[in-house]
């Protein structure tokens, strides 16, 4: 009976935890996602306004759940998968900016170089 009890108390509280911890998880790769975006188009805006051959390295951490990155025009776009669905954290530059990166999680060396007309944003 005490037993009984104990797991009637235990299963959803394990459950409301999964949730929690999946929400946050969720929460945080939205926030790094978020710094990600921001930092390339910082640097892109710097290494456009300098000039071609203008070229900074940035140490980027890109998180779990990023399903897709996509650097287009002056848009720098990282679809992050939730349990809500697919979400965009994207944000913009003054310059056109060119570009693959991968979407696997981990910390990457990204070249941000001025092309005079446009920026290149490549992984080294």
């Amino acid at each position: 009976m005490v037993f009984a009890l104990a797991i009637a108390f235990a299963i959803p509280v394990w459950v409301y935890m999964s949730s929690m911890q999946q929400s946050a998880g969720e929460e945080l790769s939205l926030s790094y996602s978020k710094n990600a975006v921001n930092q390339i188009t910082s640097a892109a805006d710097l290494v456009y306004t300098q000039g071609s051959p203008a070229k900074v390295r940035l140490n980027v951490y890109i998180p779990s759940r990023v399903e897709m990155i996509n650097i287009t025009n002056k848009t720098v776009n990282f679809r992050i998968l939730t349990s809500a669905g697919a979400s965009d954290v994207f944000s913009e530059s003054v310059a056109n900016m060119t570009g693959t990166l991968s979407n696997s999680e981990g910390t990457y060396w990204i070249s941000v170089e001025s092309k005079g007309n446009y920026v290149q944003v490549s992984t080294e």
